[in-house]
């Protein structure tokens, strides 16, 4: 990220950071007294909640004339990457999540779902260079918006992998780490450990791969608008979280069966990134982003393989 991006970028995320944790620990306490949540999950309620209304003040047009409305594609692509992240997102918290997510529960992993979704997503995705609302909106670039949602989509994609799965009693068995709150029983941790994890391999990766490209990324997306080029690394950026999404999606059996059996399975996708031949010319990347995909799909056919021939637990 340039210096200039620093600046702009410095004030906005020191507003989010007092506001999350000023809101985070007023519904900490408001909850705890109600006996609804304990302090650490009454805290993520409310800081989730402020990321999730700082998301949709930062990405909202109300504000723009309508000009840059009209004939505005780019702005269809950084939505629908938010869209179809909510669809994926809810349908597996109503459909594969854990039986115990219901009531309150239910909201709060939809406001740290969609708070992902923006902050981990929509806002990550504009430190590679394409910016919202000056390219996007303004400049209406398809390229930065076919990036930004697509960068976004994959976030969602592996928030909600996180969240498939149910979760053994004994896992939240901590040991002497929680000696002292007996009858601790919040596992909301589990989702946004495993997510973190995922998404810190997709965005290193596409930081390698990025680095690997012929020339700047920001010059050809952002200047030259090369429709092509946002095309196959936004193709790469959702054949990685396919792959991370499944790997992270599961029955939770503990914690460190957890980590060892997430850490072994993302290998692949930093062996393919590794092993990966030099860029394409322009004309053969038209169909270089189809290879990334078929190759995230042989991957989840050949975890679980892998699982069981090294001995995870968890797969």
């Amino acid at each position: 990220m340039s210096s200039d991006n620093k600046t702009v970028y410095l004030p906005d995320m020191l507003g989010l950071l007092f506001g999350a944790i000023f809101v985070g620990f007023f519904t900490a306490v408001i909850f705890y007294e109600a006996d609804v949540f304990w302090p650490d999950t009454g805290f993520v309620f409310g800081a989730a909640m402020v990321v999730c209304f700082w998301g949709l003040w930062r990405s909202q047009v109300t504000s723009l004339h309508v000009i840059y409305l009209v004939n505005n594609p780019a702005i269809g692509m950084a939505r629908l990457g938010v869209i179809a992240s909510v669809v994926w997102c809810a349908y597996v918290l109503l459909f594969h999540a854990d039986p115990t997510i219901t009531g309150i529960w239910t909201v709060l992993y939809a406001l740290m779902a969609f708070a992902a979704i923006k902050l981990f997503g929509q806002y990550a995705a504009e430190w590679f260079g394409p910016r919202l609302r000056i390219d996007a909106y303004e400049r209406k670039n398809l390229a930065a918006g076919t990036w930004l949602g697509a960068f976004t989509f994959s976030t969602g994609l592996i928030f909600g992998g996180a969240m498939w799965g149910s979760m053994e009693g004994e896992a939240l068995e901590y040991g002497w780490l929680f000696a002292i709150l007996p009858g601790y029983e919040d596992g909301w941790w589990i989702t946004p450990w495993f997510f973190i994890m995922g998404w810190l391999i997709l965005y290193f990766t596409m930081r390698f791969w990025f680095r690997r490209e012929r020339g700047d990324f920001r010059t050809r997306i952002v200047r030259e608008r090369n429709l092509e080029d946002a095309r196959a690394a936004s193709y790469f950026c959702i054949a990685c979280a396919i792959t991370i999404a499944y790997a992270v999606q599961g029955d939770y059996l503990g914690f460190w069966d957890g980590l060892v059996g997430f850490s072994v399975i993302a290998l692949p996708i930093l062996a393919h990134e590794i092993l990966r031949p030099g860029s394409p010319d322009a004309d053969r990347r038209k169909g270089e982003g189809w290879i990334y995909i078929v190759m995230a799909l042989i991957g989840i056919i050949t975890i679980p393989w892998l699982g069981r021939l090294v001995g995870l637990t968890n797969l």
